[in-house]
């Protein structure tokens, strides 16, 4: 009886152990977290007019996965819609004043950029000022998922035009030895920048640790927001989707150029139907 009563004493030690290593383990596909920092909102280093590099970890694509043509501006979610526009869209055109003091407008017209050969995946949650597109090769002979994480920021190469925030993590797997091109629109994160036109280049930039970036973030995360969890041939859906995110780039544009949410805004965020 001793010899049993020491084994289970020495054992549920060991049973801790595990728990603590299980647990670290359920935390590492989203601990990629740094440690926030606390900027104010609108002084955040690379977004709205502040000056300075983004902080946080460096965006890098898994092994086996490369770029094969440069980042642009030629996306376009508006062809992710295949329904009749026709029928009077609540949503025309969106527009706003650029750093030049000129109206900018991205009209929602559906339109075909990448030629019709070409097979796009629309991914992502934006006002449609930043949508890249993103072509990728998977080198290996085994799928190989892909994540963009909430808070990335791709950067404009020239500075010229809108760096693009993502505000909740997308996911795709790309087959094995396949050329995938991704659409994934972003928010702005500069209100007084041109939007990204076809001829704009974007580079992988960074995973931020802004806090109140951070903080927008997961308060969207189990909320319905991107456009793959809309139907492509619902109204309903395109005129929910395009509300929201009417609402959400100026949401984001308080974060990025101005004083912070307001508890209305956060008050919008949490009437969002889940996920």
């Amino acid at each position: 009886m001793r010899t049993s009563v020491l084994k289970w004493a020495s054992f549920w030690p060991l049973l801790g152990i595990c728990a603590v290593l299980l647990a670290g383990c359920e935390k590492t596909e989203d601990e990629q977290e740094q440690e926030a920092v606390d900027y104010n909102a609108g002084e955040i280093p690379g977004l709205g007019e502040t000056d300075g590099e983004l902080t946080g970890a460096p965006f890098q694509l898994p092994d086996g996965i490369e770029l094969i043509e440069e980042i642009t501006g030629a996306a376009d979610q508006d062809d992710y819609w295949n329904i009749n526009y026709a029928s009077g869209a609540s949503f025309t055109a969106r527009s706003f004043i650029n750093k030049s003091g000129v109206a900018e407008t991205k009209a929602s017209v559906p339109r075909t950029r990448v030629g019709e050969e070409v097979l796009i995946h629309y991914f992502g949650s934006g006002y449609g000022f930043v949508d890249l597109l993103i072509p990728m090769r998977n080198s290996r002979s085994t799928p190989v998922t892909v994540t963009f994480p909430a808070a990335t920021v791709l950067l404009s190469e020239s500075g010229e035009s809108q760096n693009g925030v993502l505000i909740k993590k997308v996911t795709i797997t790309i087959p094995p030895n396949d050329d995938y091109h991704l659409s994934l629109s972003f928010y702005c994160g500069n209100a007084s920048k041109n939007s990204a036109h076809r001829s704009d280049v974007y580079v992988l930039g960074v995973v931020s640790n802004a806090r109140p970036l951070l903080d927008l973030c997961d308060r969207v995360k189990n909320k319905k927001i991107n456009i793959e969890e809309f139907s492509p041939t619902s109204r309903t859906d395109y005129d929910t989707y395009f509300d929201q995110v009417n609402r959400l780039q100026d949401i984001v544009w308080l974060v990025t150029d101005y004083g912070g949410m307001s508890e209305e805004d956060i008050e919008y965020i949490n009437s969002l139907p889940n996920s």
